[in-house]
């Protein structure tokens, strides 16, 4: 019996629910960055970067109690490369914010409507990842082909809300780099802050597509 441990989904519950926490952060603190609100923008900041350290000593909990020897229902790499792929939705979203820290950029209207949806995106992605692994546990409970189901519905929501955004980072990329800003500059923070941004839902999407192979039989 002591090659069973504690369920690693605790763990991986707890560490979304970290990301569940930051998706509204994440965007009031945009929301302020656009609106020129620099003591909002900071606090929002300030509260995802204590949140990802949270998730850091989580994922190291959950590194340290899978042995070698432990009795997993799921292949051990897989469930390893997952919770990477997770970690990196929570390190992209730190990032993000990261990098609009750098600089004061004067976003054009123009684009204000398409960034405010990739961030509704961007949003609806990070709260998706707790019911994802929700939704696992139950099916590694029972093996049962209903929670099997309910597993690869959350994934497809999931590759969905990842394409959503991505169509509209392709789109922003072009208009970015076509529009004619006076400082190149600004051009170059704006591209590289959506091409970050992009990278939030990619890691979800990537989390769910190894979550896809866990399940696999």
């Amino acid at each position: 019996m002591n090659l069973f441990r504690q369920s690693p989904f605790e763990g991986l519950k707890k560490h979304a629910q970290l990301i569940r926490d930051v998706a509204p952060v994440f965007r009031d603190a945009f929301n302020a960055y656009m609106l020129d609100n620099s003591v909002e923008f900071e606090t929002c900041h300030n509260k995802v970067t204590i949140i990802e350290d949270q998730g850091d000593r989580i994922k190291r909990n959950i590194r340290g109690h899978l042995p070698r020897g432990i009795l997993l229902p799921m292949d051990k790499f897989k469930l390893l490369w997952y919770l990477r792929e997770q970690d990196k939705v929570l390190d992209a979203a730190q990032d993000t914010l990261h990098w609009l820290s750098y600089r004061k950029t004067l976003i054009p209207e123009v684009f204000g409507g398409d960034l405010l949806f990739m961030v509704e995106k961007i949003t609806e992605v990070q709260e998706s990842v707790y019911p994802l692994v929700e939704t696992a546990e139950l099916y590694f409970q029972s093996f049962s082909e209903k929670e099997r189901t309910n597993v690869k519905m959350k994934i497809r929501n999931i590759r969905e809300l990842e394409f959503q955004s991505d169509q509209v980072e392709r789109s922003l990329l072009s208009d970015i780099l076509s529009y004619p800003f006076e400082n190149a500059t600004s051009a170059y923070h704006l591209s590289e802050l959506v091409r970050l941004m992009g990278g939030v839902s990619n890691h979800a999407e990537n989390a769910g597509d190894m979550m896809r192979a866990m399940i696999a039989r």
